[in-house]
């Protein structure tokens, strides 16, 4: 798969000329993507990202982790952050910008342990369909110590339906998108956006507890999970 997005964030991480990150998406029209998210200072961070970052514990893995920047702030408070990430470029970046432990692996695949698993910018939606919710889940389960949690954040994004946007068959928060950039187009992938009610039912499934720590304007949430 093209690494279209990690070439955007290399090139604003080094500085170069800039040009959009586009956005294509399957419910409308396609929006630009502000690169400079990746690369927000902890002052400008969300009410939901601090209070994750408040509620980690122990050791993390920041999975999925970007360019770094939740690893970044770990960091410096103390703690023992790996970021996980498949992007080459996010991953180049984070080598340059002082993430210290960084892991270039699918999570599938990891085999460390950890107290808390943190899943930020929509973390849920590395999940790809609402059927691939329980298998992301258990195996992030599968990467905790004894007593640790899953921080993880997700939306309900029926609101987009509520005008003119037709909803799509099947669940309504299964969307696919695809980056461009420099004219250069990536595949098509999933993401999936699971509204608070459907991640309790398959938390509930799995035995496990759910906690909703946040809930912002834009029902954009940050969910501990744990075992019971």
């Amino acid at each position: 798969m093209k690494d279209i997005h990690g070439q955007a964030i290399v090139d604003y991480y080094q500085g170069k000329a800039y040009s959009p990150l586009m956005l294509h998406t399957s419910y409308g029209s396609s929006e630009e993507m502000p690169v400079e998210v990746f690369f927000r200072e902890e002052e400008d961070l969300s009410v939901l990202d601090l209070l994750a970052l408040i509620e980690c514990k122990g050791k993390v893995l920041d999975l999925g982790a970007g360019a770094g920047v939740h690893s970044l702030i770990l960091a410096s408070r103390g703690f023992e952050v790996h970021a996980l990430e498949n992007s080459p470029g996010c991953v180049e970046v984070m080598k340059q910008s002082g993430v210290g432990q960084v892991i270039s692996e699918d999570y599938r695949t990891h085999r460390g342990k950890y107290d808390t698993v943190l899943m930020l910018m929509n973390g849920l939606g590395l999940a790809g369909e609402l059927a691939g919710v329980k298998p992301l889940l258990e195996r992030c389960m599968k990467l905790l110590k004894k007593g640790g949690q899953i921080l993880v954040d997700s939306s309900d994004i029926g609101y987009l339906y509520e005008l003119s946007i037709p909803k799509p068959e099947g669940y309504y928060g299964e969307i696919s998108f695809q980056y461009e950039y420099k004219g250069e187009k990536g595949d098509w992938f999933d993401w999936v956006y699971v509204d608070q009610d459907k991640l309790a039912g398959i938390v509930a499934e799995m035995g496990l507890t759910v906690e909703i720590l946040h809930t912002d304007e834009s029902d954009q949430y940050l969910a501990r999970i744990t075992k019971r």
